[in-house]
């Protein structure tokens, strides 16, 4: 018997819950409808049962992901609870340190932002929120497409999400210790938290024994801040706003094409022109390549 199924098989003996080593997905039927299970092929270690009063399911799942041009099935954590007693608009959060990549396209989630005059807690609870994670209506995948084809996907508002960040939920959350979150058709899934490793390489996210517990906790913690949240005046001067915008996205990334290209000629030309150092071809290249995506970002604004 492998190690971590031991550990899960004991932490579930040890509380009374159900364990199956392997499992045909979610037993909360309206969740297998959740994005966190679209690319999952198989499941295993499954533990069900009650925690803190409520209801709740984890098990990894095995899925192909890709990353840098490298694919891979990887095993990965998934906390589930139902959302009983609060009407939440389907949202994603995702760690800030998942999301480089899409920031680079400007697709970061809603920005949070106060006016100058909110105070320094205020300020100190948004702006470590900002650091930690990124918030997306409707979805990470389905703000971004409703940016660009609204008619095709329904998401929440900016305004829709202002009850989810209330001081007690920003606070809760001012410190990274999850993976990616998704509220969605009345419930919670949480996913473990991805270690970075120096390579970048692809590797399994999985939570053995009690350290399931401790996310368990984190997702009770989040939906108890939820509850808290729905009878907290919000932050006065909390503003949301969606600055995702195709045009400019398509913009630098043409600009920065164009640029790049420009730069290797102009490089290569005074190679031959001017007996300039061949370092000079890369750097043109790269330098012309920044320059050209912030124009065409501003041409397109």
């Amino acid at each position: 018997m492998r190690n971590d199924v031991r550990q899960n098989a004991g932490w579930a003996q040890e509380n009374r819950h159900e364990f199956h080593a392997v499992s045909e997905g979610a037993l909360f039927e309206d969740a297998r409808g959740l994005k966190v299970f679209r690319k999952a092929e198989r499941f295993r270690e499954h533990v069900v049962g009650t925690h803190r009063a409520r209801p709740f399911e984890v098990l990894d799942i095995h899925e192909l992901l890709s990353f840098d041009g490298a694919s891979g099935h990887i095993w990965k954590t998934v906390v589930l609870v139902p959302v009983e007693g609060l009407e939440l608009p389907d949202f994603d959060l995702w760690p800030r340190r998942e999301t480089r990549g899409m920031g680079l396209l400007g697709m970061k989630g809603l920005d949070l932002n106060l006016a100058p005059g909110a105070s320094a807690y205020e300020h100190a609870l948004v702006d470590a929120f900002n650091r930690n994670y990124s918030l997306f209506a409707g979805g990470a995948f389905d703000a971004v497409g409703a940016a660009i084809k609204p008619a095709d996907y329904q998401v929440s508002s900016p305004a829709d999400l202002a009850p989810v960040c209330k001081p007690s939920v920003l606070k809760l959350l001012s410190t990274p210790v999850t993976g990616i979150i998704e509220v969605r058709q009345g419930f919670l899934a949480i996913q473990a938290p991805e270690i970075p490793t120096i390579t970048g390489s692809l590797r399994d996210v999985i939570l053995e024994g009690a350290k399931r517990e401790r996310l368990l906790d984190v997702a009770n913690d989040l939906l108890d801040a939820l509850a808290k949240a729905q009878h907290e005046p919000a932050l006065r001067s909390l503003q949301l706003a969606n600055t995702f915008n195709p045009r400019q996205v398509l913009g630098s990334v043409i600009g920065g094409l164009v640029g790049f290209g420009l730069g290797g000629f102009l490089g290569i030309l005074s190679l031959f022109l001017f007996d300039a150092a061949i370092y000079l071809i890369p750097l043109l290249a790269f330098v012309l390549c920044a320059l050209g995506g912030f124009v065409g970002k501003r041409l397109t604004r």
